[in-house]
């Protein structure tokens, strides 16, 4: 059995970001700590890597989608700083799901 991975992060920039959020923001879009690890740091560790490149390629926001119903990061992300900033309606087999949109304004 292979060791995995422990955390991945994806982010994208301009054009290939899955929402039209214009040339300013960066997204995560995808940001994942294998479960033996959660709770360590690592979470915060990946959210100022993901800021420290939208401010190295002068982005403005970061943003990124969380299911409504996932309470635990929603709060994660407030308090880092993210707020909601639009919803994300998508079909997960034939039953409508919704991402929240939150968003954190760069100083």
């Amino acid at each position: 059995m292979g060791v995995g991975f422990l955390q991945c992060l994806k982010i994208n920039m301009n054009d290939a970001q899955s929402e039209e959020m214009g040339s300013d923001a960066l997204e995560i879009e995808r940001i994942y700590i294998k479960q033996s690890f959660q709770k360590q740091g690592l979470g915060k560790y990946l959210i100022d890597q993901a800021i420290e490149i939208a401010k190295n390629h002068h982005k403005r926001d970061v943003w990124l989608g969380v299911w409504e119903h996932n309470r635990a990061a929603v709060a994660f992300y407030q308090k880092l700083g993210f707020v909601q900033t639009g919803v994300h309606v998508f079909l997960m087999g034939d039953e409508e799901q919704m991402d929240f949109i939150m968003t954190k304004t760069l100083s």
